[in-house]
This record gives structure tokens, sequence and C-alpha cells, in this order.
């Protein structure tokens, strides 16, 4: 009796861990957990003052290029993971020598940004590993896209009166460049539909041979501006391509 209790309080024990860990790695860590240490960003105020100050100004407050501190930067980079930023800097930094420094310097002189723009140091260094699963988001929490924002997102075609509408959207994910890579593609392929409701704006200046009429109860994936005004969610729309001939999970 005592092996059967034994072996069953470890079944459950085994169960609940994993639960635990699939609900960690569901709700990614934010930039509020403390993802860097105060070292890594001390390396990383060396690092921006020799590859960085020139153009960003000493206080980050911009120069000859923009602002790296403060509303509009953070703004820029929220409701995103770090990786989005830490690829922006990797491949555009310097000007005028992209992509030269070492994948550490890019990681410390990503730390030092953070620090001053008023984010917590932690125990551990942040790593290429945790970027993808680390969100950037303000200091009030998680918050709606910012308005003209590039977004995809994915659902359902209709057409209402003159109009073309995307029903039954996702979550709007935010995107950092105006058409969608093939890996993209077929990741939100995959991606569940969602309740919201889009219209979609200049849908006729679409690639030549997309016929909307075509895809009317299809699985699409839109990608473009946010346009958030008193009509409701829209999208500038500037790719738009079905993803399943079916609507349906």
């Amino acid at each position: 009796m005592q092996k059967r209790l034994w072996a069953f309080t470890m079944v459950l024990f085994t169960g609940l861990v994993r639960v635990a860990a699939a609900q960690e790695h569901a709700h990614p860590n934010s930039v509020w957990d403390g993802v860097f240490t105060a070292s890594q960003a001390e390396r990383g105020r060396d690092a921006y003052a020799v590859h960085c100050s020139s153009c960003h100004g000493n206080d980050l407050r911009g120069g000859a290029g923009p602002a790296l501190q403060g509303l509009q930067f953070i703004d820029n980079w929220r409701e995103d993971s770090l990786k989005s930023l830490f690829t922006f800097i990797q491949t555009r930094m310097p000007f005028r020598a992209r992509g030269t420094l070492s994948e550490e310097i890019y990681l410390d002189i990503l730390t030092y940004l953070l620090s001053m723009n008023s984010f917590p140091a932690g125990s551990e260094e942040l790593t290429h590993d945790a970027l993808d699963s680390t969100q950037l988001i303000g200091k009030d929490g998680p918050a709606p896209i910012p308005n003209f924002a590039l977004i995809s997102v994915i659902g359902c075609l209709i057409k209402s009166g003159d109009e073309w509408k995307l029903e039954q959207v996702s979550a709007p994910l935010r995107s950092r460049q105006e058409k969608p890579t093939t890996a993209e593609l077929q990741g939100f392929a995959a991606r569940p539909l969602g309740t919201g409701t889009f219209r979609l704006v200049y849908i006729d200046s679409m690639r030549p041979g997309f016929v909307p009429e075509q895809h009317v109860g299809h699985k699409l994936h839109a990608h473009g501006y946010l346009l958030s005004n008193d009509k409701g969610e829209g999208l500038s729309v500037t790719s738009l391509e079905a993803v399943a001939s079916v609507c349906k999970e």
C-alpha cells in the first residue's frame, strides 16, 4: 500500500512539475524580470561609448542617429521580443561598419540600452537564447501596439458592403519588415484564429494576380500598418496571402 501511495505521489509531483514548466514556457519573461546583470550593462556602456555614442550621443538622446532612450524609443520596440531589437542592432550597427562586432558585444550594448531606460538588472547575464522569449514592455505593463506600427495577423476574408475585412482575427504581432518571409508565412498558417475584426485598406494595390473574390472564406495572413481610429481597427495592407483554403481551426 505504501509503495502504491509513493508511486502515485511521484507521478502527481512529476505531472505538476511538467505543468509548471509548460506554464513558465507559455508566459515569456519581460524586461522587468531582471534579464541582464549590472556588470554586463557596464561592459555595454564601454562598448557603446566606442561604437555608438558618435551618432546617438553620450546620453543616448540622439544626434546624427535617433535617441535610444525615452518614450519614443520604447514605443518603437515594445510589445515585441528582445530578438527584434537585437537583430536590428546586430545587422544595422555601427552605421559605417554594420555587423562587425561580436555577438557578445552586441548583447552587452543591448543591456546598456535597457539599463538606461530604467529596466532592472538581475542575477544572470542576457544570452542570445533568451532573446526570443523575453518581451519588451513599458513600465505600465502590456499595452496595445502603437498606431501605424507594422503588424501581422491571421483572419478570415469577407466582404462587407464596399469594404474588405478580416474576421476572427488573431492577436496582432509586431513586424519589422513590409513583406513577411516564407518561414513567417509557414508559421502563421498554424496560428489559431481569434475574435477581432480588421478593415483592409488599400487592398486594391496588392500584387498582380491576387484576386480577393477568390479567397472569400479562406484563412489569410495579412501584413501591414496598423490603423486604429473611430472606425475601429484597420490595416494598411502591404502583403496578403492565403494560408489555408478553409477558415476554421
